[in-house]
């Protein structure tokens, strides 16, 4: 039956694809109208073109954005805070700073479309699978439809190319190239910080050509920005822009990020609502702010150090470089695809049995859910608040804006889980390229 539903995929393919183009009207207009006034003026790839921008001008990269955008656009940026990216964006943004920068989120929209693109291809190697032209088209039609994907080519982000070099990183390391990898790995630190448990993981377990071509990457990046920028933009987001932005957002509805859970239990957060909290009490927020993110990274880098090979390991990781993230957005679940494509290939190895594949899928609905649904779901729990006060959700029914970091959780879990369950060669080499037709 197994191989009767497998020959049949083509098929199905086809159908959900057409059953995507008939949905895909709302989403391709909420994408395309992310490139015209005025939501162009707040996508996020703003920032390191106008970080770029300072530096050919002489100008500090971290002033807060409405005054960068004041000089060189047309309309002004709303959010009044210095960008929260190091420093090494706005070395990024320096192809782009010659161009209006209307026309940069246009490319910038191109590139992330392409790193999409790539990265499936990479996932879909890793499955071990022969896919024509036709069948990448269509998932990559689907891919296009998924909540953490929208929201990334929205907002003009960069998880895309994070996810690209992530998927390099390990596809690299679990196939024997070490240094390869290790330098991924550094250039998605370098970027945004993402990935630097996977680098602890590799000292502890003295992987050592990995390690040192992730600490050289990134030592060469930062004196690169340092001679570009200088040593005094090094100093200001290290020692107050990022801790700056991290404590600004921290309250937002939106951040799934274990540093907002103490929030949320014991002070109260939302911005435009207010989500009420369990207890209210400022002194236990204050403990509990760091106690989650240490109580994350201490049991998702003991499951690593426990796990039986290294595509758990390092799919553990990656989550907890989600969880401990000081910010934590909806499009940052993109970067789940490691993990659970993990998961999908040693499902596919178990048989597909149902009680496993039917939690997986429902891990993965969780995580694709819109959040602007969970965000409605809770909204009907509001309570009546003051004339023009922002309506007030009880505790319980807030925690519902959480649900795709349960689904992340259900997925790491079942990573777990399948870590000695798999047979044997599983977890070994990925194919031959040559033999899949795809690179």
């Amino acid at each position: 039956m197994k191989s009767v539903l497998w020959k049949a995929r083509h098929g199905l393919l086809v159908v959900l694809s057409l059953g995507a183009v008939s949905q895909s009207g709302p989403t391709v207009h909420r994408i395309t109208d992310s490139l015209l006034p005025p939501f162009v003026y707040w996508k996020d790839c703003i920032q390191p073109y106008l970080m770029a921008k300072a530096v050919l001008n002489g100008v500090t990269p971290y002033a807060p954005l409405p005054q960068l955008a004041q000089r060189w656009l047309r309309e002004s940026n709303p959010a009044d805070h210095p960008t929260p990216y190091p420093p090494f964006v706005a070395l990024i943004g320096l192809p782009l700073a010659g161009m209006p920068y209307e026309n940069a989120a246009l490319v910038w929209l191109v590139g992330e479309s392409l790193c999409l693109l790539a990265s499936l291809l990479l996932l879909l190697r890793f499955m071990g699978r022969s896919w024509n032209p036709f069948s990448v088209a269509a998932l990559f039609a689907l891919f296009l439809l998924w909540s953490p994907v929208v929201e990334e080519l929205r907002q003009g982000q960069f998880t895309s190319g994070l996810l690209l070099l992530l998927l390099g990183a390990w596809l690299a390391m679990r196939s024997h190239r070490p240094t390869l990898g290790g330098s991924l790995l550094g250039c998605s630190i370098a970027v945004k910080l993402m990935g630097w448990p996977i680098l602890l993981y590799l000292l502890f377990r003295k992987k050592w050509r990995s390690a040192r071509a992730a600490i050289a990457v990134i030592a060469v990046v930062h004196l690169l920005a340092a001679l570009v920028l200088g040593p005094s933009a090094l100093a200001n987001y290290y020692l107050e822009v990022g801790s700056l932005n991290a404590r600004l957002w921290r309250p937002a509805q939106g951040n799934y990020s274990s540093w907002a859970w103490g929030i949320r239990l014991f002070e109260g957060a939302g911005f435009g609502i207010d989500l009420l909290p369990w207890h209210k009490e400022p002194l236990l927020a204050s403990f509990a702010t760091p106690a989650f993110p240490a109580l994350v990274f201490g049991a998702g880098f003991l499951c690593a150090l426990r796990a039986r090979t290294f595509d758990t390991a390092f799919g553990i990781l990656l989550g907890v470089s989600l969880l401990v993230s000081p910010i934590f957005w909806n499009f940052y679940l993109l970067l789940a695809l490691i993990p659970g494509a993990i998961v999908a290939r040693r499902l596919q190895a178990l048989g597909f049995s149902a009680p496993a594949t039917g939690f997986a899928l429902l891990s993965w609905l969780l995580m694709s859910i819109s959040p602007g649904f969970y965000e409605q779901f809770a909204m009907s729990f509001a309570t009546p608040s003051e004339p023009e006060a922002p309506p007030a959700i009880p505790f319980l029914p807030g925690l519902v804006l959480l649900t795709p970091v349960a689904g992340l959780g259900c997925v790491l879990w079942l990573l777990w889980r399948t870590d000695r369950d798999q047979p044997s060669g599983v977890d070994g080499p990925p194919p031959s390229a040559h033999s899949q037709g795809l690179l």
